[in-house]
């Protein structure tokens, strides 16, 4: 009895060091699926081709729904008992839904792109201000879930420091979403970028409840 406990402790072990690094995989492709978000809205503001970072931020999404169905797979069949593995589940879609919302947004850009919508150059330059924010907030989000596997404490400071982040976006984004109502003249170009604004919103708005997963993976280490 003694040698069976033992064993499945040590499957279990296994089954959570497996999944985490999985999720610092997945965290890593939705970095740099939103970094490639940044670099195109600044082109787009700027007046230049953004096919190719549409085309990466597309790649990047498959390539973490493909992570995410691997660690499905290893928690549903290798590891059917494991203690934590609806928690695990629950971070990953919700990291998940951030690069869907990503995604959700480059398709956005690429139509105003393709029917050549510009915004004026200030606005422009706010709203990928705002979009590299949306990073930043992400950033930290992927700090924490790194920090789960050698400092759960750390894990649970960071969390903290995810939804200051959040904070200090809605500020952000509610200044400019009045300077949007105010100032542009146009309705539709009003009605086009308060859309952008709110996915990006979401999107950041989803990092926080991603955090408050990890937190709770935390908790299982250091209570």
């Amino acid at each position: 009895m003694t040698f069976q406990r033992e064993e499945l402790s040590d499957l279990e072990n296994r089954a959570y060091r497996r999944s985490l690094d999985l999720l610092a995989d997945h965290a890593r492709k939705v970095q740099d699926a939103i970094r490639e978000l940044v670099f195109m809205v600044e082109e787009f503001v700027n007046g230049k081709d953004i096919q190719r970072h549409y085309e990466r931020i597309t790649k990047l999404e498959e390539e973490a729904d493909e992570i995410k169905i691997e660690l499905i797979d290893m928690l549903t069949k290798s590891a059917p008992g494991f203690l934590y593995r609806e928690d695990f589940l629950r971070l990953i879609f919700k990291v998940e839904k951030i690069i869907e919302v990503a995604h959700t947004i480059s398709r956005f850009v690429l139509k105003l792109s393709a029917n050549k919508i510009k915004f004026e150059p200030c606005f422009g330059k706010a709203l990928a201000e705002l979009a590299a924010e949306s990073l930043s907030a992400y950033e930290k989000l992927r700090d924490c879930i790194m920090a789960l596997a050698m400092n759960p404490m750390n894990a649970l400071k960071l969390v903290g420091e995810v939804h200051t982040a959040e904070s200090n976006f809605d500020l952000s984004q509610q200044d400019l979403d009045l300077r949007i109502i105010t100032e542009v003249q146009d309705p539709s170009l009003v009605l086009m970028c308060r859309d952008l604004i709110s996915n990006l919103e979401y999107m950041v708005d989803a990092m926080e409840d991603a955090s408050d997963d990890v937190r709770v993976l935390a908790l299982h280490r250091v209570l």
